[in-house]
């Protein structure tokens, strides 16, 4: 008789995880379902702007069904503050780009990369190297068809808490869904609830309904700059490349008191700042699922040169142009005061605000960026640091820090939830830093780590 798994979430990891377990063990996936607001309605942010455009829980493949599959590798220094060994990592994140990308086109992708490295990278900087395939994926369906098998069972509803057995026995999962309360029960528990979700089930299952699941971080996002180029500049070459079957591009990396910023540029009409500024500056990204809101309509028809120039981003006509937004995403680092705060009887409460040591960081990567390339600019107008208006980019990460193993564990202990035996975590919250952004490509390859020493 097979073992019984129960994955809670669906998202990105939960879903790889379940199709790769689906053969070994009988598996159970626990899913909330389509819910139109879900992260607003459970959980409460005074801190800033929440990111809203890739924060909805839409039933199986979660927020990957508005997820841009942006794909970045972390390198081995990132890896290591993440407690990832990176020795004998490198055929995971092989497994994780051929989830995504065939041979040929990953092929592709890398030749880009060595031409924008070749191009731009010198001593004051690195590069980022974000791939973004062209076909955007819904991770249970892809899971599926790379991956096919037995069949999975799907439960719909909201975890409250894990029951671990005694002895060696099953855990039980208590589910709320619309029939009431049941229990699931599984001899090993996989909680891939996500950044937020699942600091939250493990501090409930273990008592804690009160108090702060610490080491929060993400990677805060804004716009600083507006700049002009010289025709020739090579930022323009490697700002977006496009293979056959993606988009290569290139960020500008700086690091100062070991956090790194990241420059990206993005294609403008002029030099005016009303595009980068205010509540428009991420409006198409808002509306991807909210596309009837009366508000962010309003929001549009009040800055059309937000939109004039969301349009020249997504169609990518004006990564030739002679003007560009200058957007940054910063590192954080994982403090005990910053995450998700816990108290009986009210909803969570996240907090991610940027510290003024962080702040200072970007600043000063910032000034890199322009001292770098000051031959290739040949106008800029740039934003006082205290008007740069950060915004969370839903990268959540850290938050299971208190419940899981120590970092330097390449076995099951990495994943471990401590004092729930039988359970796991896989998802951005067991990572203790996450380089500059989009850690997705990290967590599939853990997803296969943790699936073939289960299988084992």
């Amino acid at each position: 008789m097979k073992k019984r798994v129960a994955i809670v979430g669906a998202g990105l990891c939960g879903s790889l995880l379940a199709a790769l377990l689906r053969d070994r063990f009988a598996v159970t996936v626990i899913e909330r379902g389509p819910k139109k607001r879900p992260l607003f309605d459970d959980v409460d942010c005074a801190t800033g702007e929440l990111n809203t455009s890739i924060n909805r829980a839409e039933g199986l493949g979660g927020t990957t069904n508005y997820w841009h599959n942006a794909l970045i590798e972390l390198d081995d220094h990132d890896l290591r503050k993440a407690g990832i060994e990176p020795r004998g990592f490198a055929p995971y994140y092989q497994q994780a780009w051929s989830f995504f990308l065939s041979p040929s086109e990953l092929a592709e992708c890398n030749r880009a990369w060595e031409s924008n490295r070749a191009t731009v990278e010198r001593g004051a900087s690195t590069l980022a190297h974000m791939v973004l395939p062209q076909a955007r994926h819904n991770a249970w369906q892809l899971a599926n068809t790379r991956h096919p098998g037995a069949a999975i069972d799907v439960v719909y509803g909201h975890v409250d808490r894990i029951t671990p057995g005694a002895d060696g026995a099953p855990a039980q999962i208590e589910v709320r869904g619309k029939g009431g309360v049941q229990r699931v029960v599984a001899d090993h528990v996989l909680v891939c609830a996500g950044g937020i979700g699942t600091p939250i089930v493990l501090a409930r299952s273990l008592g804690q309904d009160d108090g702060m699941c610490g080491g929060y971080h993400d990677h805060p996002m804004a716009y600083v700059a507006k700049v002009k180029l010289r025709p020739d500049s090579k930022l323009k070459a490697v700002s977006c490349m496009a293979t056959r079957s993606a988009e290569v591009r290139a960020g500008i990396i700086y690091t100062n008191d070991d956090l790194k910023t990241v420059v990206y540029l993005r294609p403008a009409i002029d030099m005016r700042l009303g595009s980068i500024t205010g509540p428009a500056r991420y409006i198409l990204s808002d509306l991807r699922n909210d596309p009837f809101s009366p508000r962010k309509i309003l929001r549009l028809l009040g800055n059309l040169e937000a939109v004039r120039e969301a349009v020249l981003f997504k169609t990518r006509a004006g990564f030739r142009g002679d003007y560009y937004s200058v957007l940054i995403l910063g590192e954080q680092t994982p403090l005990p005061t910053r995450g998700v705060r816990l108290a009986r009887g009210k909803r969570p409460a996240l907090n991610w605000e940027v510290t003024p040591a962080e702040l200072r960081s970007y600043e000063r990567g910032v000034d890199a960026f322009f001292a770098e390339y000051a031959d290739d600019i040949l106008e800029r107008r740039v934003l006082p640091v205290g008007k740069w208006d950060f915004r969370n980019a839903a990268h959540h990460s850290g938050t299971a820090d208190q419940f899981v193993a120590r970092p330097g564990d390449t076995s099951l202990d990495f994943f471990a939830a401590t004092q729930l035996p039988g359970t796991y975590v896989c998802d951005g919250s067991i990572l203790r830093a996450a380089g500059i952004a989009n850690s997705g490509l990290t967590l599939v390859a853990l997803a296969y780590r943790l699936a073939e020493l289960l299988r084992a």
